[in-house]
């Protein structure tokens, strides 16, 4: 039978993504307690996943292409499928924005592997995003076949997300080991060196605990919600002007004036309102940031150099 369906068909075809990727992911350890407010059986696991991803083509009846014609970003391209162009939103990643450091390297990533290509598509969980894009899997066929989304992720060039998909394990995986081996966005100075070639590294700052809002909670107290931000380095650290964002870039905080971090010191991160000053800093967001499903918490320096990532997934048991 030959493929007849439009995009919109792939949604009846989310089974297809379970013939398309087979996941092969070895157990992640636990994390330390989300705190004391939060159920017992909850916890933070931020450990390094093991794990390898085996990639086979559904039956050709099933299968959906597209041919690229356009990279927007570095995790969204636009494909002409069945004479119809449309933007698609690769699943389970996040790519920095044009105008943000590496984002034209993100971009650049993409399009080196896809420009021209014609892809196979598959879809997992929701059609489309809010912006009305079609969220999919890439592939480009061969022996072995790439799974372009876990590519980039393996690459640097983009974080992936906790968004529930099939490929989340593994690609949180492969987002570890990236971050570990200082790949792509993750790189020391990437974006340029803040004290002119001085330094020889970046300031040793670590998210420590996370607290989160307990998920069976009556009332939501934002004083619950926080992360610590640890400063390991011998010598107080000026983080004025210092970028804490999410995973998506969504929530965004600028360090304020002032902001520094004494040898060995901690500063809490806490989403409420409030005095700065104690070692407390208060977000004064208007709702919960930090995922109960899982999020990463990522700080940067002034000229967006990556700091210190923590990837965090949330385990109800």
């Amino acid at each position: 039978m030959g493929m007849t369906g439009t995009v919109s068909d792939t949604m009846r075809r989310t089974a297809t993504v379970i013939l398309l990727l087979a996941v092969i992911a070895g157990a992640c350890t636990s994390g330390p307690s989300v705190g004391d407010d939060a159920p017992a059986e909850t916890t933070v696991a931020g450990d390094e996943l093991s794990s390898t991803t085996e990639v086979t083509l559904p039956p050709e009846e099933e299968v959906i292409r597209g041919t690229v014609d356009g990279v927007i970003d570095g995790d969204t391209i636009q494909a002409m499928v069945n004479g119809k162009r449309i933007n698609i939103r690769l699943i389970g990643i996040s790519a920095p924005e044009g105008d943000e450091c590496y984002g034209n390297e993100s971009r650049t990533a993409l399009a080196s592997l896809v420009s021209g290509q014609t892809v196979v598509l598959a879809s997992d969980g929701p059609d489309t995003d809010s912006a009305g894009r079609a969220l999919r899997y890439v592939l480009i066929e061969g022996d072995p076949a790439v799974l372009v989304n876990a590519a980039l992720v393996s690459s640097g060039a983009v974080v992936p997300t906790h968004s529930g998909h099939l490929m989340e394990a593994d690609f949180l995986a492969r987002g570890d080991q990236a971050y570990a081996s200082g790949n792509g966005m993750w790189g020391t100075f990437v974006c340029g060196h803040p004290e002119g070639g001085v330094s020889a590294d970046r300031p040793q700052l670590r998210i420590g605990d996370v607290s989160l809002i307990p998920v069976d909670a009556e009332e939501v107290d934002l004083a619950t919600e926080s992360f610590e931000i640890v400063n390991q380095s011998y010598t107080s650290v000026e983080i004025s002007g210092w970028t804490i964002k999410d995973e998506t870039g969504e929530h965004r905080l600028e360090l304020p004036g002032g902001t520094a971090l004494s040898a060995g010191g901690v500063l809490v991160v806490q989403t409420d309102c409030g005095t700065n000053g104690g070692g407390v800093l208060h977000w004064c967001a208007e709702s919960a940031i930090w995922s109960t499903g899982g999020n990463t918490i990522i700080l940067q320096d002034r000229l967006e150099n990556v700091v210190e990532r923590k990837a965090y997934t949330v385990v109800h048991g």
